[in-house]
């Protein structure tokens, strides 16, 4: 009975905030196309750009996790992870103008920590296969751009944006495509309860006629 109630836990706290997930992932995207394709040498307009992303993309986690909280659904994780991501985007924005390695380390540090929580998640919150498996593949990837990016403190400019921009692009498409799927699987369930609810009605009349 434990494990039934945990796993109904795990899916509201998945697909019934499929909206949260698709609003996050296509900000995250757009804002990983800005950065990738938006030149410019001035890096620290693009550590002030940097923080205000997560400082939106923080403030709508957060928001989402006051609902959630109310609903009693799960929000231990991501309540972790959107106060890290704002105090990150704070950091930024207030020492745009502090050493260029510093901001390195930051957001490599950033990006390892996003990773290795969607790891997590992918086998604490998730119980489709697919939607394992993408988080996984996001938190892999995400952790190897970290990694490159803490390897090399001298990186170039450009390259250290490119890499950052690289880990929203694919963290905006995984968010974005779970979205899409759970919204899909909250449908079917939805539908196989009204389907068992009309059978359960209809057992009951049955019952009824036959007495």
């Amino acid at each position: 009975m434990e494990d039934s109630a945990v796993s109904t836990v795990k899916r509201k706290y998945t697909e019934s905030h499929w909206l949260i997930f698709a609003i996050l992932g296509v900000v995250t995207f757009i804002a990983g196309l800005y950065l990738m394709f938006s030149p410019s040498e001035d890096i620290s307009r693009y550590v002030t750009t940097i923080g205000y992303i997560l400082i939106g993309l923080a403030i709508v986690q957060i928001l989402n996790i006051v609902y959630r909280k109310r609903k009693q659904h799960g929000w231990g994780i991501p309540l972790g992870i959107g106060v890290f991501e704002l105090a990150v985007g704070l950091t930024l924005v207030l020492t745009a103008s502090v050493n260029y390695g510093f901001h390195i380390a930051l957001i490599a540090g950033y990006v390892i920590v996003r990773s290795v929580s969607s790891i997590i998640s992918a086998f604490s919150s998730f119980t489709n296969m697919t939607d394992k498996f993408m988080w996984v593949v996001e938190g892999i990837v995400g952790a190897v751009l970290g990694f490159i990016l803490l390897a090399d403190p001298g990186i170039s400019k450009v390259t250290f944006i490119r890499v950052f921009a690289t880990f929203m692009l694919v963290a905006g498409l995984t968010n974005l495509m779970y979205g899409i799927h759970a919204k899909d699987e909250l449908k079917l369930a939805k539908e196989a309860r009204a389907e068992k609810r009309r059978v359960s009605i209809g057992a009951k009349k049955g019952k009824k006629a036959t007495k």
